[in-house]
């Protein structure tokens, strides 16, 4: 299982490095698309075999609400902004300057293990979405 929160820096290439315990976890070839929550930008880091199974997933969420077409489109979408990555003998992966621009990417990087998945997202922006999901109190026993 992927998870912690630590803030790594990234170089002018755009190179990121994974935790160590992350790198043990997750394969050399990688995939990083980016999330569907576009209110806070951020990438998603899988491994092919996490990624199909979250397409899967997905796949089958949808299927219930959307017609055959609006799937299609929805996953052709996701798979034409899927890039692979390979992991680098330093434990780096080269985030392309496109998904940066995209998650808002610049020096440092909060690199989040989020269960099947890694997350990269810009540490303030990740800060801002942590106090919008404060308010939601998911443990609470009141009904």
């Amino acid at each position: 299982m992927l998870c912690g929160t630590t803030i790594h820096p990234m170089d002018a290439k755009g190179r990121v490095s994974l935790p160590a315990k992350h790198r043990r976890a997750l394969p050399e070839e990688l995939v990083v698309i980016k999330s569907p929550h576009s209110d806070f930008p951020s990438l998603r880091v899988y491994s092919e075999a996490e990624y199909d199974a979250w397409i899967i997933r997905m796949t089958e969420a949808k299927s219930m609400a959307a017609d055959d077409a609006e799937l299609d489109l929805l996953i052709s979408d996701l798979h034409a902004q899927v890039v692979e990555v390979k992991v680098d003998p330093a434990g780096r992966i080269l985030i392309p300057a496109h998904l940066r621009q995209e998650a808002a990417l610049t020096k440092s990087v909060a690199v989040r293990g989020a269960g099947d998945h890694v997350e990269l997202w810009d540490p303030q922006i990740l800060e801002s979405y942590k106090a919008t999901r404060a308010t939601v109190n998911v443990f609470s026993s009141s009904r």
